[in-house]
């Protein structure tokens, strides 16, 4: 199993990993995020990169962001990103066009996105130099080409795939609704993926997600996850399926989440090579970062290691492909 110590200390963490740390890319748009809160409205950093590549540099590992950010990105926030290890390059901001930005309304039970401004997208010249121990590609709005994911794939030893922006169309008012994708030369280059009920049915076209993630084991994916809401995950590793218990918690914000998700679970993976415990880990993080605003979530409690474990022993074995 993977045991993490608490995770306040950049320090601590980084002492846990081998002078030669593992190196992980993570490709999607940094973003700026308006979220409008019953309670509140902030503004926030966002986007795969911020959450899930901050995530992995507290765990310790060496992060690249892949990503574009534009003309109006705060110097400020540079700063602040690279003093918790996420450094951006020159050659990743746009020299004519915004920052991608995202609207959050929350009201009650109902959770609607709007894409406010797109950025430009992420360029063949942009991928770095080198090899990768893993690679996190999470697309928001279709910003990564195909050349661009072929060249992080051959640069990586694991590519972890969250197809949310491959899957997502906007209508004239930017709002976000899920639309069937299905790109064999993406799904066949990658070695895990991970998707919600929503983008399971997008890319499958099973609106069970047992058969879902059996039409993706005939595709020769033996690594995935389907979540679920609050409702127990579904986890295929291998030719098993098993369905995992989701934590309880009062949701204060869920901005990120997902991205949370993803940074644990391959952090995990990388250092214990069992995919249902490092989503089970990844189930844990999410669940209790749901608690906490925006870029808040990367300070996930001392609590998350032992919950893990917890749903860990309770995963049931519910079907095989």
């Amino acid at each position: 199993m993977c045991h993490f110590p608490p995770y306040k200390l950049l320090d601590n963490l980084r002492s846990l990993v081998d002078e030669s740390a593992m190196n992980i890319l993570v490709a999607g748009f940094m973003t700026i995020d308006r979220i409008e809160l019953p309670v509140r409205t902030i503004s926030s950093v966002g986007g795969p990169p911020s959450y899930a590549g901050i995530l992995c540099a507290r765990f310790g590992f060496d992060v690249t962001a892949l990503t574009r950010i534009g003309t109006d990105f705060p110097d400020e926030q540079l700063v602040w990103l690279a003093r918790n290890g996420l450094p951006l390059r020159a050659i990743d901001r746009s020299k004519t066009k915004k920052t991608t930005r995202f609207k959050l309304v929350v009201k009650d039970n109902d959770r609607s996105l709007y894409l406010l401004e797109r950025c430009e997208d992420i360029g063949l010249e942009q991928v770095p130099d080198g090899h990768f121990n893993a690679a996190l590609i999470s697309p928001l709005a279709q910003e990564i080409p195909e050349a661009v994911f072929q060249e992080v794939r051959r640069r990586s030893d694991f590519c972890f795939l969250d197809p949310q922006g491959y899957v997502r169309s906007f209508d004239a008012s930017g709002k976000v609704y899920v639309t069937p994708w299905s790109d064999e030369k993406v799904l066949g280059g990658v070695d895990a993926l991970k998707m919600d009920l929503a983008e399971c049915e997008a890319i499958t076209g099973k609106t069970s997600p047992e058969e879902g993630l059996a039409k993706l084991a005939s595709k020769r994916i033996r690594k995935a996850v389907v979540t679920r809401g609050a409702e127990p995950a579904l986890v295929l590793e291998g030719n098993r399926i098993s369905k995992v218990e989701v934590p309880k918690v009062k949701i204060v914000d869920s901005t990120g989440a997902g991205d949370i998700f993803a940074g644990a679970l391959l952090t995990c993976y990388l250092r214990s090579r069992d995919f249902l415990w490092s989503s089970c880990f990844g189930i844990a993080a999410s669940s209790l970062s749901l608690t906490s605003i925006a870029l808040g979530k990367v300070d996930l409690p001392r609590s998350v290691d032992q919950e893990a474990r917890r749903l860990y022993s309770t995963a049931t074995n519910v079907g095989s492909v």
